[in-house]
C-alpha cells in the first residue's frame, strides 16, 4: 500500500518511509491512498474468529502488500497477548476495556504492533539508518506504553517529552523498568509547548539528518491503524452474544483524535458502524463539532490540527457520508464526576475520565433500537486521586508518578533546547 500527505502533495511513500519519518517532507502526516475493503466473508463467521485471527486479516488487509504474511500473524499474536473484555452494563450498552495490558491503557496496542513492524523493518535492512529516534509528547500514560513496547529495542532511541506539571503515570502494580535507551524529557511549559517542540525537531534538517526522528505518538501510522481492531474485535464479540448488531454505535474519549481517526477508516473499510459519538472534556465551550461536514476543533484543542484531524477531514471529503455519522459531545469536570458515580453505584463499575465521557455520550444519546459500545480506555487505578474525592473509596494499585530516566534538569521550551539536549545525548 502507499501513503500519501495529508498536505496534498502528490508524492506517496511505502510503509517502511511512512513508519519511521511519520511526518511527510510537507509537513503532513501519512494516509493511505485508498481504504482497503474487508473481504466480507469475514463477517459470515466473524462471531466464532479470536481476537488475534481478526486483527490478523485486518492487519493483512491493511498492511498485507508491505508484510509478509506470516510475519503479520506473528506481529498480531505477539500484540495482542492480553484480554480486551467486552462487558455488559445494561440493555445494549457495552464496556470494551482496552485496559488490561502491560501499561493499562488502550495504548499498549499500537505502540506494541508499531514496534514490532519497526523491527521486521530493521531486521530485513529495509531502515538503512540506525539507530532511530522515536520523539513522545505526552502528559499521561503515552510516554510509558512506548517505553515499555520499545524498551532496549536495539537500533532504537526513545525521547518523552513531557510538561512539568505532569510527572509520567506509571501502573502501581509493576514497578518501572528502566532501559538504557529511553529517556523521559521535562520541559517547562504545556503539553502544547511540548508537542510544538517535537514538530520543530521533525522539521529540523540536522537533526533528522543525525537523529533519523519519527514519532511514536497516533501521528505515527503504524500506531494509528492498529486501533481499527478494536471495533471489528468488538463486532464481533456482539455476534457472539447474539446481541443485534444492526444499528450499532460507538462512544469514545477524544483527546489527539486516534480513536476516532481510527473508527471511521473501520466503517470505510466495511465495518457495519451506523453512528460514532466523539466525547471531548470543555468548560464554556466545546471541544469540536461538525460544521459544514468537516470536523472542527476549539483553540483549546489545536493540538490535534497538525495530525489527526486532518485525516479525518481527509477521509470526510473523500466519503461526505462519514461526516453524517458522527456526533460530538463536551462534558465538564463535575459531567464526568457525576457519570462516574452514576456507573458505580448503578453497576458497580469503576472507570477513569476519559471512559467516563464516552460512557455518558452513550447513555445519553444511544436510541432504543441500536447497540452501543464505549471505549474504555485505561484502567480505573490510574485516575485512583480523583476516583478516591468523588467515590470516597480507595483504589488499589495506585499508580506511581515516575521520570523513565535519572533525574536531569528540565529544558525550556525552545528548538534551541532541544537541539541541544538530543544532540547531546545521541552517543
Amino acid at each position: 500500500m502507499r501513503y500519501f500527505s495529508t498536505n496534498g502533495s502528490r508524492t506517496s511513500v511505502d510503509l517502511c518511509e511512512a513508519v519511521t519519518h511519520s511526518f511527510a517532507p510537507d509537513g503532513g502526516v501519512y494516509m493511505p491512498l485508498s481504504i482497503p475493503v474487508i473481504p466480507k466473508a469475514l463477517f459470515n463467521n466473524i462471531g466464532a474468529m479470536s481476537m488475534t485471527d481478526i486483527a490478523y486479516v485486518v492487519s493483512s488487509t491493511l498492511f498485507g502488500s508491505d508484510v509478509d504474511p506470516a510475519v503479520l500473524n506473528d506481529i498480531v499474536k505477539e500484540t495482542l497477548s492480553f484480554d480486551i473484555p467486552l462487558v455488559k452494563l445494561g440493555k445494549g450498552i457495552y464496556s470494551l476495556e482496552l485496559f488490561h495490558g502491560p501499561t493499562r491503557t488502550f495504548k499498549d496496542v499500537g505502540a506494541r504492533f508499531m514496534a514490532r513492524i519497526i523491527y521486521h523493518f530493521m531486521k530485513n535492512d529495509r531502515i538503512q539508518a540506525e539507530p532511530i529516534s522515536l520523539l513522545v509528547a505526552t502528559q499521561g500514560d503515552t510516554g510509558y506504553a512506548v517505553a515499555k513496547a520499545f524498551g532496549n529495542m536495539p537500533g532504537v532511541r526513545v525521547f518523552v517529552f513531557y510538561p512539568s506539571n505532569r510527572k509520567l503515570r506509571v501502573p502501581g502494580h509493576i514497578p518501572p523498568a528502566v532501559a538504557p535507551n529511553v529517556m523521559s524529557v521535562e520541559v517547562r511549559g504545556t503539553l502544547d509547548d511540548c508537542q510544538d517542540l517535537v514538530r520543530r525537531a521533525y522539521e529540523d534538517e540536522e537533526l533528522n539528518e543525525r537523529l533519523h526522528l519519527t514519532s511514536a505518538n497516533s501521528i505515527n501510522i503504524a500506531r494509528l491503524l492498529p486501533q481499527t481492531f478494536f471495533y471489528f474485535y468488538a463486532f464481533s464479540r456482539l455476534r457472539a452474544m447474539s446481541e443485534n448488531t444492526d444499528k450499532l454505535v460507538f462512544a469514545m474519549p477524544c483527546g489527539n483524535l486516534g480513536n476516532l481517526t481510527a473508527a471511521l477508516i473501520a466503517r470505510q473499510m466495511g465495518l457495519p458502524i451506523s453512528r460514532i459519538m466523539a466525547a471531548g472534556k470543555g468548560h464554556e465551550r466545546l471541544w469540536g463539532e461538525m460544521q459544514n461536514g468537516i470536523l472542527s476543533v476549539n483553540h483549546f484543542n489545536q493540538r490535534a490540527l497538525c495530525t489527526n484531524l486532518a485525516r479525518i477531514n481527509c477521509l470526510i471529503e473523500h466519503n461526505p457520508s462519514l461526516g453524517d455519522i458522527v456526533d460530538c459531545h463536551t462534558y465538564n469536570y463535575d459531567e464526568i464526576a457525576s457519570q462516574i458515580s452514576l456507573m458505580y453505584s448503578s453497576c458497580n463499575y469503576l472507570m477513569d475520565r476519559n471512559t467516563a465521557m464516552a460512557s455518558r455520550s452513550l447513555a445519553e444519546n444511544k436510541k432504543d433500537d441500536e447497540t452501543g459500545v464505549f471505549l474504555a480506555t485505561a484502567h480505573p487505578s490510574m485516575y485512583a486521586d480523583a476516583l478516591h474525592e468523588i467515590l470516597g473509596i480507595t483504589i488499589p494499585d495506585k499508580p506511581a508518578m515516575h521520570r523513565l530516566y535519572k533525574e536531569r534538569a528540565p529544558i525550556s521550551p525552545t528548538l534551541p533546547a532541544i537541539r541541544h539536549f538530543l544532540l547531546d545525548n545521541i552517543s
